[in-house]
């Protein structure tokens, strides 16, 4: 990829330029801690990637990333700029593919990643972040009852 110098005002712009704590992403965590839900914030969740998960859900292993449609090439709202296009092109392609290759070695540690972008409504994230740890629940519910059916099988002396 092709890399190029940031002048003095653009960088100044990017350095403004929030990396956690975004109105999406608080919409979200209103809404789940609304739901009784706790959760960590900007969690490193693996040795092997650098990648840092908005919401984070450790004893479920769900990570939860709320990306934004221009900086993740929303396929919906992604815009590129006029000037440099085809470089923008290609990083904003990189960064989907970054993404991807996180989002692999995350599922391959046993995490599950929701993903979601800042213009969907909170409530409806919310709920497919829920329906993650449904599915947690449901197996954690169903290993303690097979563990403790053998138990109450056994004769009474």
């Amino acid at each position: 990829m092709q890399q190029w110098e940031a002048d003095d005002a653009r960088r100044k712009h990017m350095a403004r330029l929030r990396r956690r704590d975004t109105a999406p992403e608080l919409a979200l965590r209103r809404v789940l801690h609304a739901r009784g839900r706790r959760f960590f914030v900007n969690r490193l969740v693996s040795s092997r990637t650098r990648t840092r998960a908005d919401l984070v859900f450790s004893r479920a292993r769900v990570a939860v990333f709320v990306d934004g449609c221009f900086w993740h090439f929303c396929e919906e709202h992604a815009h590129l700029p006029k000037a440099n296009a085809d470089l923008w092109r290609q990083k904003l392609l990189a960064n989907r593919q970054r993404d991807a290759r996180h989002d692999e070695v995350l599922r391959a540690e046993g995490w599950k990643v929701v993903r979601v972008w800042e213009h969907e409504d909170p409530v409806q994230a919310a709920d497919r972040v829920e329906r993650e740890l449904a599915l947690w629940a449901q197996i954690v519910d169903g290993r303690w009852s097979m563990v403790d059916e053998p138990q109450a099988r056994r004769p009474v002396r």
